[in-house]
């Protein structure tokens, strides 16, 4: 497995060539002073690096996890829902999940219930499946392929939000791991 220790990442979804993307300010005062995820801004699937908010670096933490740590917001990527239930593909799409809606991945300040912990599978030659260790659901990503060059959608407010899923759905789990 390749090392992403060092440097600054693009991390572009296979399928729709979106980049994972932090909306939302850069964090203030200590990480947790936030007092949780429930206002944390969404991670969504931008066209292109706006104000170098697609960049990431990767934190080891031990065991094969990282923090996914976004570069300009300090924000980390955070899954919120449930554990997945039943064998991958159970729940039958992504949004199929009954009781609460699609759990989204937001930038939190803090690793809140462990659930900023991330462990990268490898799906063959340059893509991976970036799952989140507490919940077991992948980093999937909603909407359209980008259309055009990078950038001509001019911004990220009505990009396709990135969500946690239980099974690689329409290959929208598929990402590559970009150093720049």
């Amino acid at each position: 497995m390749a090392c992403f220790e060092d440097g600054k990442y693009l991390i572009e979804n296979v399928l729709t060539k979106r980049y994972l993307f932090s909306a939302g300010d850069k964090i203030e005062g200590n990480r947790g002073d936030e007092g949780g995820w429930l206002s944390s801004p969404n991670c969504v699937g931008a066209d292109a690096n706006y104000d170098n908010r697609a960049y990431w670096k990767f934190v080891p933490r031990g065991n094969g996890k990282y923090f996914i740590e976004n570069l300009k917001t300090e924000r980390y990527l955070f899954q919120n829902g449930n554990k997945i239930k039943g064998d991958r593909g159970a729940e039958g799409g992504w949004t199929s999940n009954p009781g609460f809606g699609v759990p989204l991945c937001v930038g939190s300040d803090a690793n809140y219930f462990d659930r900023a912990y991330w462990k990268l599978e490898p799906q063959g030659e340059d893509r991976y499946f970036i799952v989140n260790v507490q919940t077991q659901r992948y980093l999937l990503q909603e909407g359209s392929k980008i259309e055009g060059n990078r950038g001509d959608e001019g911004g990220w407010l009505k990009a396709p939000k990135c969500i946690g899923t239980d099974a690689n759905y329409y290959n929208r789990a598929f990402w590559k791991i970009l150093k720049q």
